[in-house]
């Protein structure tokens, strides 16, 4: 693949800082190489101070995750290494998406083999043909139930930056996600922080269409010279998920959901009622 004139530049302005300035900051770029492997890379950091020192941590804040490849090796690491404490903190669109792996994430952490069949549900509802479709929701079900066995991963937590996103849709017939709610103010970091010393940040979303689709950029920090730009990014992920009023879990959106759905079907029944109203009277 030819190197974008992007790259070309990034790795021009990289040479021109001093070598321990460059030994300390990597720059990835998916024409040359995928770049869910360097995020897999980074977990497997948190996995190695675990094993050396008895702790390690995940701290993902993200915009779109829809890689099942990701959040299997992330359930995975919560599974085999109940040290590392790994916290997943998504924009609530990821909540509302049939795509999203958080929920996902959230469902078999959970350990509630209710939860894997509704999953395994969701997974195969858009299939059209009803015996492909059974079979493969069949198939996810067992897939989880063999891999996770229906134990808690209590080590994983789940939660999304919350705001009252739901509206009418005429499309739709009824309440949905309104991905642009004037109230949204979109969670659309892309970084992941490990051991509250390494940061990797860019462009990338947690995505197939970020992987294939998409040229996109990654960088890694992790020197000293490095320690504010880390800390910035923890403070913010801190200070999102330590408010209750932006950050909740699936559980809270959910009821919150239902509760916004019946104050929207009451305002669209009363206003259907005024409309109807006015057109008796004319």
């Amino acid at each position: 693949m030819k190197v974008p004139a992007l790259a070309v530049m990034v790795a021009a302005a990289l040479f021109l800082l001093p070598a321990d300035a460059r030994q300390d900051v990597k720059v990835f770029f998916n024409s040359h190489a995928p770049l869910d492997d360097e995020i897999m890379k980074c977990f497997s950091m948190a996995v190695g101070r675990a094993k050396e020192k008895g702790e390690g941590t995940i701290d993902v804040a993200i915009f779109s995750f829809t890689s099942r490849r990701l959040a299997d090796t992330l359930l995975r690491i919560g599974r085999d290494f109940p040290d590392v404490k790994i916290r997943i903190l998504a924009n609530l669109s990821m909540h509302e998406s049939e795509y999203s792996a958080v929920p996902y994430m959230d469902g078999v952490a959970s350990g509630e083999k209710e939860r894997y069949r509704e999953l395994a549900e969701r997974r195969g509802a858009y299939i059209e043909d009803e015996e492909k479709r059974k079979t493969a929701v069949e198939k996810a079900y067992k897939k989880m139930v063999s891999q996770f066995r229906g134990r808690p991963i209590p080590n994983i937590e789940v939660r999304y930056h919350y705001y009252p996103g739901w509206s009418w849709k005429d499309e739709e017939g009824g309440p949905a996600y309104d991905h642009f709610h004037q109230k949204s103010h979109i969670w659309h970091h892309k970084a992941v922080i490990i051991n509250r010393d390494l940061l990797a940040s860019g462009s990338y979303n947690w995505s197939s269409s970020a992987e294939i689709k998409n040229l996109e950029n990654l960088m890694v920090f992790t020197g000293p010279e490095d320690r504010h730009i880390v800390n910035d990014f923890l403070a913010e992920f801190e200070a999102m998920w330590n408010n209750p009023e932006l950050c909740k879990s699936g559980k809270e959106c959910r009821r919150l959901r239902d509760e916004r759905y019946k104050e929207i079907l009451e305002d669209r029944k009363a206003k259907e009622g005024r409309e109807a109203k006015k057109t008796k009277r004319r």
